[in-house]
């Protein structure tokens, strides 16, 4: 998912290899360090690289990729596992990086589409979920777009099945 919602804004760095990137900011890094995620800008641009290439704290799991069941990095993992939660859809919702790529995204939207929010709904429909929305779903979305503005609907559209899941 992570790797998804970068690409879709538009700003994922697609070169193979390269530095890593940490989601963290190390506190205390003299003697016994502390790894904080929520203390991570995800308006930094360095972090918007595939998720292969983040770098791991084996001692300590990352929340939000713990709720999508990212395997445990101090255990040697065969497969993992796969769980739907409604923890899972609320990570997906209000996550820092999910809310940062949905204004990003929003605005490569409406560079594409302008201030109409037909056009809009439109042309975010194509870009997350590579079709145009059905005749009941538009006036839906272009009403939700009106009262609750763009970047809400992509949020929204990252947290659809149809885009989390491939099927």
């Amino acid at each position: 998912v992570h790797d998804a919602v970068l690409m879709v804004s538009g700003k994922l760095d697609l070169t193979m290899g390269g530095a890593g990137y940490r989601d963290f900011v190390i506190e205390q890094e003299a003697h016994s360090p502390h790894y904080e995620y929520h203390l991570a800008d995800p308006l930094d641009p360095k972090s918007w690289r595939r998720s292969v290439y983040r770098f791991i704290v084996r001692s300590q799991t990352h929340p939000f990729m713990t709720s999508l069941d990212c395997a445990d990095p101090s255990m040697r993992v065969d497969k993992r596992n796969e769980s739907v939660s409604p923890g899972q859809a609320l990570s997906l919702l209000n996550n820092g990086v999910m809310v940062t790529q949905a204004n990003v995204f929003a605005e490569r939207v409406k560079q594409a589409a302008g201030d109409d929010a037909a056009k809009q709904v439109d042309a975010a429909y194509r870009f997350a979920l590579g079709r145009e929305p059905t005749a009941d779903e538009r006036p839906k979305l272009v009403t939700y777009v009106g009262q609750h503005g763009l970047a809400n609907l992509c949020r929204l559209l990252f947290n659809l099945n149809e885009f989390v899941f491939v099927d």
